[in-house]
């Protein structure tokens, strides 16, 4: 028997909006899309819910974010970590020290926090980074979406031919709910060029995909051209890499990743700060897609990504929340909201709401599953419920502007009202 859902407005995403929209349920798919008056017709024996004045549209994707960190402001009051760090590596540093005073029983909490969190905000999918590898029992029952990266990092040859065994046996495994793997070599900066080069060939063989953090801080920028700045100075010495620091690459982090084999679909890179307009193209070619995270990039004062550059190239761009660590909230509807003010002009409302959805399924593998709303896809949608709709002309801009988060009152995954299950 097919559900027909109403609402005032029905934003599809992959298809152009619907003022007293439907969408019809059958057998957990989508079969039809259309005006209220004519879908009601075409369907007089459905069942109906109306959701009244209200938005339905896709769920969003976070494709970058690091769940089982949502408990560290807690545990940043708590480790007497309480100062805002002055710089990208004190950053860096004062994460390390507070998540070394966790035991490692505090991941597993954080992280389903994490996942609660993201549901409530109308998140349906998260590209999550995982470094606690036994926290991901979380996912087994939760019904989100996505893809967890197994993250490693290293110079010790030894200690990384361990960290890709017990890695190679979680992906042997395959117990994961709705969640599927992949692998994140942290960084260029935090990964010798032969572990990098490593962890390309290991998700070559395993055909799984890659995230990789990349082009963040001008620091990064720094340490692979010359092997100078903070990172070489003070971050290396501070996580007992003393010696390490490899001679120069004479290269930016685009150059450099290509060099190493790394440049290839399927690939998201995380940030993309640190590239110049002219390297964007190599990028589009590449297939690889990119997650921007301009609330983390602000409070880190790294700068900000060549975003139209990115849009012009035909890069697949996405949006992520980054973590608790350097975000307020896993909200991405407060980081559709931040980004277009701090992107200004350069981005329209509609391409914003397509990085949200669309470009974050692609950058997760999921464009059959989530994205947009279509026939014979899956009966996956949020509602929102604002105290007053704009008029439908201005609903994108609505929609980019502060306050969504609270006016989530559904989210529909694989047919199912999560949010009503708590």
């Amino acid at each position: 028997m097919e559900t027909i859902y109403l609402s005032r407005y029905l934003l599809p995403v992959s298809s152009p909006s619907l003022q007293d929209g439907a969408l019809v349920a059958r057998n957990g798919r989508i079969v039809a899309l259309g005006q209220r008056k004519e879908v009601t017709a075409a369907y007089p024996q459905a069942a109906v819910v109306d959701f009244g004045d209200a938005v339905v549209l896709p769920p969003l994707v976070n494709a970058h974010t690091h769940l089982e960190l949502t408990h560290f402001p807690d545990w940043a009051q708590k480790a007497g970590e309480t100062s805002q760090p002055q710089s990208f590596v004190d950053w860096i540093q004062q994460v390390i020290r507070v998540k070394r005073a966790q035991p490692h029983k505090s991941y597993a909490p954080s992280l389903k926090e994490g996942i609660c969190q993201s549901l409530a905000a109308g998140t349906g999918a998260v590209g999550d980074i995982l470094s606690y590898f036994p926290a991901r029992n979380e996912y087994q029952q939760a019904p989100i979406n996505g893809r967890i990266f197994l993250e490693t990092l290293g110079r010790d040859p030894l200690q990384n031919r361990k960290i890709l065994k017990s890695i190679g046996a979680i992906l042997d495994s395959r117990l994961l709910g709705n969640l599927q793997l992949g692998l994140a070599p942290h960084s260029p900066y935090t990964l010798s060029a032969e572990y990098l080069e490593e962890c390309l060939n290991f998700a070559s063989r395993r055909r799984i995909p890659l995230s990789l953090h990349f082009a963040e801080a001008p620091e990064e920028v720094a340490f692979l051209e010359a092997s100078q700045g903070e990172i070489a100075e003070r971050l290396y010495p501070f996580v007992g890499w003393v010696g390490m620091v490899p001679p120069p690459a004479h290269r930016r982090p685009l150059a450099y990743l290509a060099d190493c084999g790394g440049l290839k679909d399927p690939l998201l890179l995380v940030h993309g700060v640190q590239v110049f307009a002219s390297e964007a193209p190599s990028i589009a070619a590449a297939g690889a897609s990119v997650a921007l995270c301009p609330r983390s990039n602000a409070r880190l004062g790294v700068g900000m990504a060549p975003v139209r550059a990115y849009l012009d190239a035909g890069v697949n761009l996405a949006l992520g929340t980054d973590s608790l660590a350097s975000c307020d909230t896993l909200s991405v509807w407060d980081e559709l909201a931040f980004a277009r003010s701090w992107f200004g002009g350069e981005v329209s409302p509609g391409e914003l709401l397509t990085m949200a959805t669309k470009g974050g399924a692609r950058a997760l593998g999921l464009e059959l599953l989530l994205g947009g709303l279509h026939v014979e896809g899956g009966v996956n949608f949020q509602v929102l419920r604002p105290a007053a709709l704009p008029p439908f002309a201005e609903l994108e801009e609505f929609l980019t502007s502060s306050g969504r988060s609270s006016e989530v009152s559904e989210l529909y995954l694989d047919g199912s009202n999560v949010l009503q299950k708590g």
